[in-house]
């Protein structure tokens, strides 16, 4: 029977400002390189991450900078799955008018999550908003195979 790693998982908790993305994203990269996802998959679980706290940061915190928002990253052998929350009120995902890009900036971010994750959910909670993706790895391939460890 083959060897599966356990899951890595961790839960971070920024203040909404924008500028922790570039470091959100560096530890998504990793993430994503141990787990073996190509480049193509790597780029767009950053970009997913890097929406969905945008989003998270600029529509659901309505104190400002004073609000947090909590990223919760699980990898495992078959992707991985991204949890972000955020303290605002929510909104009806479904309700959302996808604006044309000559009318104004912004407004792509959900139908982009939409298109580059493998699943997506948009659920109310007791704290604000969590967006919920998953993007799996090479069709569920699994761990990429490390010569350098035991």
């Amino acid at each position: 029977m083959p060897f599966r790693r356990k899951a890595t998982e961790l839960s971070i908790t920024i203040d909404s400002r924008p500028d922790h993305l570039p470091r959100l994203r560096t530890v998504v990269d990793c993430l994503a390189t141990d787990l073996g996802m190509t480049p193509e998959e790597t780029q767009d679980t950053k970009l997913l991450v890097t929406e969905a706290c945008a989003n998270a940061i600029r529509h659901g915190s309505p104190n400002g900078r004073d609000d947090s928002v909590q990223i919760r990253l699980v990898a495992d052998f078959s992707g991985m799955l991204v949890e972000v929350t955020d303290q605002g009120d929510g909104f009806d995902v479904d309700s959302l008018a996808t604006p044309a890009p000559a009318r104004r900036p912004g407004g792509l971010g959900i139908p982009l999550m939409k298109s580059l994750s493998d699943q997506v959910e948009f659920l109310r909670t007791e704290q604000g908003m969590t967006v919920r993706l998953y993007k799996r790895v090479n069709g569920g391939v699994g761990y990429r195979r490390r010569t350098d460890v035991v």
